[in-house]
């Protein structure tokens, strides 16, 4: 699912972002905000949360990082990063549908199992891509007997955002994904959560890389002002 945005100029003082689908959204808006600010412009790359552990894991360099706290935790661990990561907001699981349709019926797990039956087509994250929705998600179908019930109906993609754009473009009736994944593409909104029961809360962070430029840190501290948090919350986080 990689892919980038430029902001401002490209050339060697862009900040070099990596950031998790979940993430996207909000990190793209407030480096722009950064960039009319204070001139800096950015390369801001995404992919999974699963994918940025390996890319980092395999010597990808990066100004800044944002992505799942569990990710991060981990590339600290192993000193991969410059400093500790700061949660910058919560996500959860939803279902998204095209703006303005009704959405069935998941407020319980046997409702959601009765509207994924029902569905002509079921969309959600690859587990093979490492995004964290398609991982837990891939554990509740698996938890409640839905594999191979539903394998013949089942479209499988790469992050939350390409997930979305299955039904924005009319290829899906829902997908299931991220909260923050959803509000990121034009002509889906947020349905419905799923149950309690089988939900998932996500911690996403940021922190500077392991050989990060100086304007990195100003980048950071310019993300927990309150424009930046306007974008946030604008973007289906739950502050934290």
């Amino acid at each position: 699912m990689s892919d980038q945005t430029i902001i401002g100029a490209q050339g060697g003082s862009s900040l070099r972002i990596l950031s998790a689908s979940a993430v996207r959204q909000a990190i793209t808006r407030c480096a722009e905000l950064f960039h009319a600010a204070a001139g800096q412009g950015a390369h801001a790359r995404f992919d999974t949360s699963g994918a940025i552990l390996r890319r980092i894991g395999e010597g990808e360099a990066c100004d800044v990082v944002a992505s799942s706290l569990d990710c991060l935790e981990e590339l600290q661990a192993r000193g991969l990063l410059g400093d500790a990561p700061v949660v910058v907001g919560v996500s959860r699981v939803a279902l998204g549908v095209r703006r303005g349709e009704a959405p069935p019926d998941i407020s319980t797990v046997e409702s959601l199992k009765s509207a994924l039956r029902a569905a002509p087509v079921i969309v959600r994250g690859d587990p093979a891509g490492g995004g964290t929705a398609g991982n837990h998600l891939q554990k509740v179908f698996e938890r409640l007997g839905l594999i191979e019930e539903l394998a013949d109906r089942t479209v499988l993609r790469i992050g939350g955002y390409n997930v979305m754009k299955e039904v924005a473009e009319g290829r899906a009736p829902f997908g299931l994904t991220q909260s923050t994944e959803i509000v990121a593409v034009d002509g889906v909104e947020i349905g419905a959560w799923l149950p309690e029961e089988v939900q998932l809360t996500t911690r996403y962070a940021v922190a500077l890389g392991g050989d990060a430029a100086p304007a990195a840190q100003d980048f950071l501290a310019f993300l927990a002002q309150e424009p930046c948090r306007a974008v946030f919350d604008a973007a289906g986080f739950a502050r934290p």
